[in-house]
């Protein structure tokens, strides 16, 4: 929802004499200011009430016993017959303390609905609305400022400095256009904040000022709580070995993001689903493509959703929500999802139908969002998961991950020794591909990518630890160094060869290879004794 359309809908609901409306925001300044722009259009005075300061108009008390809030909804009463617009700051943090508050309030709405010119609005967080209300209330989220509305945020205050000699103030269009942007998603006092910390520290409002900007999206995502800034600086697709169907298929999704395919009538792509086995590069995907297509990346730790309180989960996955739209176009990345949908079958039994509420909220959201969030979820274990993710319309394809090929396995080593600073020439990877696969093991059981990695680390340590101990001569990482590594590492595949056998099972019928199928025919399963190829490569 557009500002615009926010300040439309709630000028509608005053005027079609809605007995509550509930604001949904945390920025009660700007949703007043809002309020005052609709009650001059309409003629109406407002009355505002807090706990601590009772009812006021234009910043005056009227009683100060109306901090008490029976008092208050009884002086409101004798006050609705002239045409007012009641503002009830964090109200429903008070009704939750008694009955008598809620009936009291609820009488009042009544009466103001039957026939008084006037509205009550309640400005706050929506956590949780008490049963006897919920008929009565309209609620409306109000937005974060749009690019527009935050330019003129910055314009309006740099302009009391733009005369100062001792601070450089740059209102170009270029300027204001880049810090609106990168402001997107951030209240009204957070990007004041940014700003004046940036005059305050470096006498200055500019486009250098986005590194303050990001840095305030990094900390409101950490005070959430809910959610995970994750950091991909200095991370890149060449980091990932072999999932080249994969790869292909996001750099594709990548241009559905710019202007030319906004134009085009490219729609924003809904995310996709990655299946497989552990320790084969679905994690490291998820950052490697937030950091190529610069895009945050969010981690939804699903565990944290879930609250003590009556309602809390339900209201903190729609925050965690919101706040991927709020800094969009974003990745949100949810990590083994299968693990914090577990008890989704017995939900009902086991805790009054809480998961599945946040998972039918999530469902609803991946299927009608309409800001350019990409979710990016993957899972190791595909019984775990229920029908209604798998469907089309949540993930625009799943892909299936697959211990690594030959090919893959070669690419890999080859980028662990790079990041070591070693030149992968001086290694015999042919040596390391053959004796990491079935060469060695037999019968389809291969080494993962971080078994791989954690190979070379071990070789590593081991060549250092063997040149410095005893007054050895020092010496570097050799190939026999993680050809002994290798010899000493019992495969995931061997140990879980029967689960992974399903999941290929599983994942030739309903699902896309994330690798090109290799040039060797496909092994006999275990699980199943036939040849097969384990999903399907894209003709792009």
């Amino acid at each position: 929802m557009t500002r615009d359309e926010f300040m439309l809908e709630l000028e509608v609901l005053i005027r079609a004499r809605y007995s509550i409306i509930f604001v949904n925001t945390l920025e009660e300044e700007r949703a007043l200011d809002f309020i005052a722009g609709i009650s001059q259009k309409l003629n109406k005075r407002v009355v505002t009430w807090t706990c601590t300061r009772g009812l006021q108009i234009d910043g005056k008390m009227i009683d100060p016993n109306t901090t008490d809030l029976m008092d208050a909804i009884a002086k409101a009463e004798n006050m609705a017959d002239e045409p007012t617009l009641f503002v009830w700051i964090d109200l429903q943090a008070h009704l939750g303390q008694s009955p008598v508050y809620i009936r009291r309030y609820k009488e009042f709405a009544q009466r103001i609905r039957d026939g008084m010119p006037s509205n009550s609005i309640i400005v706050g967080s929506l956590t949780e609305i008490p049963v006897e209300l919920q008929k009565e209330v309209a609620i409306i989220d109000m937005p974060f400022p749009d690019l527009d509305e935050i330019k003129t945020i910055i314009y309006n205050f740099a302009q009391p400095y733009t005369d100062r000699e001792d601070v450089f103030i740059d209102c170009s269009e270029p300027t204001m256009d880049a810090l609106g942007r990168a402001s997107i998603g951030l209240s009204k006092s957070e990007i004041e904040n940014c700003l004046a910390k940036s005059l305050v520290k470096h006498k200055r409002i500019s486009a250098q000022d986005i590194d303050f900007i990001l840095e305030e999206k990094k900390q409101n995502i950490r005070k959430a709580g809910i959610l995970e800034y994750v950091a991909t600086e200095h991370m890149d697709v060449s980091e990932i070995g072999g999932l080249d169907n994969l790869k292909k298929w996001l750099e594709i999704r990548k241009a559905a993001y710019t202007p030319e395919a906004e134009k085009f009538g490219i729609g924003w792509p809904k995310g996709v689903l990655l299946v497989g086995v552990p320790g084969c590069g679905k994690s490291l995907s998820a950052k490697c493509v937030a950091a190529s297509w610069k895009f945050p990346l969010l981690r939804l730790d699903l565990g944290r959703v879930f609250g003590m309180y009556v309602g809390s989960s339900e209201a903190n996955i729609r925050l965690a929500l919101a706040m991927c739209e709020a800094v969009s176009p974003s990745i949100l990345w949810i990590d083994e999802i299968e693990k914090a949908l577990s008890g989704l079958s017995s939900s009902n039994q086991t805790d009054g139908g809480t998961t599945s509420r946040v998972f039918g909220t999530i469902l609803t959201w991946m299927q009608e969002k309409k800001s350019p969030v990409f979710v990016f979820a993957t899972a190791n274990n595909i019984a775990s998961l229920p029908p209604e993710l798998l469907r089309k319309g949540r993930f625009d394809e799943i892909f299936f991950v697959d211990l690594p090929n030959e090919h893959e396995r070669a690419e890999i080593f080859r980028i662990h020794l790079e990041r070591i600073k070693r030149n992968p020439e001086s290694f015999d990877i042919g040596k390391l591909v053959e004796l990491s696969g079935e060469a060695k093991w037999g019968d389809d059981i291969r080494l993962t990518g971080s078994e791989i990695e954690a190979c070379v680390n071990q070789a590593l340590l081991e060549a250092f630890f063997d040149g410095h101990a005893g007054n050895k001569v020092e010496r570097d990482v050799t190939t026999q160094d993680i050809v002994k590594a290798i010899q000493q590492t019992v495969p995931l595949s061997k140990v879980r060869k029967d689960e992974i056998g399903l999941m290929r099972n599983w994942a030739a019928e309903n699902a896309v290879r994330a690798s090109l199928v290799p040039a060797s025919p496909a092994k006999p399963l275990a699980s199943g004794g036939r040849e097969i190829t384990v999903g399907r490569n894209i003709d792009f």
